[in-house]
C-alpha cells in the first residue's frame, strides 16, 4: 500500500498545546458515502476512505447481505455506487491447518503487521488488518480504513474477487475483538484472530463458540490467548 499525501486532507485548526495555542493545517481522513444497490433487498449506504471501494462493496456483501449459499456479484455504476446481485456459489475451500504456529510466529507477525506502509501514523484516524498465511507464515495482503468493520469486508471482497481462502487462515487486526467484529471474522471463516487492541467477553465467547482461536492485546514482546480449542497456538518455542 503507497501512502500519498495527496490521499488525505487538510484542515485549518487551533491547538492548545504545552500552555500555548498554535494554528496549522492538520491532516484529516477523507470520509465519503458509499452506495449499494441490492437486488431484491434494501439499498446500503457505507462510509469509507476513498480508495478501493470494488472491494469494500463486495467484502460487505458477501459478509452481512448474502443469502446461505450463493456469492455477490458486483457491477460498477459510479466511482461510489455499486450494484449487488447474488448467484450460487462459495468463497475458496480453507486449506489445510499446518501445525501450531509458535509464540514467535505471532510475535514477528505482529511487529511486521504494525510496520506496513500505511495511513496509521499520520492521522491516528485509521484502523488496519491484514491476512496472513499461516503455511507460508507470511502476510498475504493488509488494507486500512476508517472504519474496523470496512477493513474485514475489504480483505473479503479482495479475496473473493481473486479467489484467495480466507477459511482457515489468521487475521491481524487493530482493533479492538468486540462481539460484532469477532462474528464478522467467524462469518469470513478464519482459523485464528489476532487483536493488538483489547477483547470483550462477548468477542471471546463468539470465537469459543465457533472455534476459532482468539489472541488479544498482541505486542512486540507478548499476547493473550482467550480461546484455543483446537490448539492452533503451540505452548513451546
Amino acid at each position: 500500500m503507497t501512502v500519498h499525501d495527496s490521499d488525505l486532507a487538510h484542515l485549518p485548526c487551533r491547538q492548545f498545546k504545552d500552555g500555548s495555542w498554535r494554528t496549522f493545517q492538520d491532516e484529516a481522513a477523507p470520509e465519503i458515502p458509499v452506495s449499494l444497490a441490492v437486488e431484491g433487498g434494501r439499498d446500503k449506504k457505507l462510509w469509507a476512505f476513498p480508495d478501493g471501494l470494488a472491494d469494500l462493496a463486495l467484502g460487505h456483501a458477501l459478509l452481512d447481505i448474502c443469502p446461505a449459499g450463493m456469492i455477490p456479484v458486483l457491477t460498477t455504476l459510479g466511482a461510489q455506487e455499486f450494484r449487488v446481485r447474488f448467484e450460487p456459489g462459495s468463497p475458496p475451500v480453507a486449506p489445510a491447518w499446518p501445525g501450531a504456529l509458535s509464540p514467535e510466529d505471532i510475535l514477528r507477525g505482529a511487529a511486521q503487521f504494525m510496520g506496513m506502509a500505511g495511513r496509521w501514523d499520520a492521522t491516528g484516524c485509521f484502523h488496519r488488518a491484514a491476512l496472513y498465511d499461516p503455511t507460508q507464515k507470511t502476510f498475504v495482503h493488509h488494507v486500512e480504513d476508517i472504519g474496523r468493520h470496512n477493513c474485514l469486508d475489504r480483505l473479503a471482497g479482495w479475496a473473493l474477487a481473486g479467489r484467495h481462502p480466507l477459511a482457515g487462515q489468521v487475521l491481524y487486526v487493530t482493533a479492538r475483538a468486540t462481539a460484532s467484529l469477532v462474528g464478522k471474522a467467524v462469518r469470513s471463516g478464519y482459523a485464528v484472530m489476532v487483536s493488538r487492541s483489547a477483547v470483550t467477553t462477548a468477542g471471546v465467547e463468539t470465537a469459543r463458540k465457533a472455534g476459532m482461536t482468539l489472541l488479544g492485546f498482541s505486542r512486540e514482546n507478548r499476547f493473550s490467548i482467550f480461546t484455543d480449542t483446537h490448539a492452533r497456538i503451540g505452548n513451546e518455542s
